[in-house]
């Protein structure tokens, strides 16, 4: 079985790796990059933005590579009249196009990151994390989730969940009976 992944970014890579090995034995990863794709956001800056972006990916790489399954794991950024947020999506497409997306949790930012996002469409999160707390490559480590957590809560243990979430049509014999 082939997993194409809309990403090279080893952290999430290994979430779905993670995810995946807990109903599939024998698979294969394919990453596709699509940061450059000018029809996809290289920072969303709404939760929409964020969801669309994650489907968005799935159907590009759908269009291209040949897989059983497509995963796309999309982190974005919003304001709201509560603040501002980090939001992700994850989204999966079968072989056959059967679609099943997870996610949409919300966890606090400081305002300060969605404004400088706001300011500079070229750069994301990982990015403006970085030059603010000198820190390095945070998006390929344990993400905003772990900085702000104490390491507590990993980027990669969260798209876990929600590549597991997302599975649920395509693994789970209850929900396939009750769906028909």
């Amino acid at each position: 079985m082939k997993i194409v992944v809309c990403s090279e970014n080893p952290v999430k890579i290994q979430a779905v790796k993670e995810a995946f090995s807990l109903y599939f034995s024998d698979f294969s990863i394919k990453k596709l990059g699509l940061k450059e794709h000018k029809t996809v956001s290289k920072q969303p800056l709404s939760g929409n933005q964020t969801l669309e972006s994650a489907i968005k990916r799935v159907e590009i790489a759908r269009e291209i590579k040949t897989g059983n399954y497509y995963v796309s794991l999309e982190g974005g950024v919003s304001k709201d009249q509560y603040g501002a947020f980090l939001t992700w999506f994850v989204c999966i497409i079968n072989e056959s196009g059967k679609k099943s997306i997870a996610g949409g949790g919300r966890m606090p930012l400081p305002l300060v990151l969605y404004e400088k996002l706001s300011e500079d469409k070229r750069k994301e999160l990982g990015d403006i994390i970085d030059e603010l707390t000198s820190d390095v490559n945070t998006k390929q480590k344990g993400g905003a989730s772990a900085l702000f957590t104490g390491g507590e809560v990993l980027r990669k243990d969260v798209f876990k969940r929600d590549i597991i979430m997302a599975l649920i049509p395509f693994t789970s014999p209850i929900f396939q009976n009750l769906e028909g």
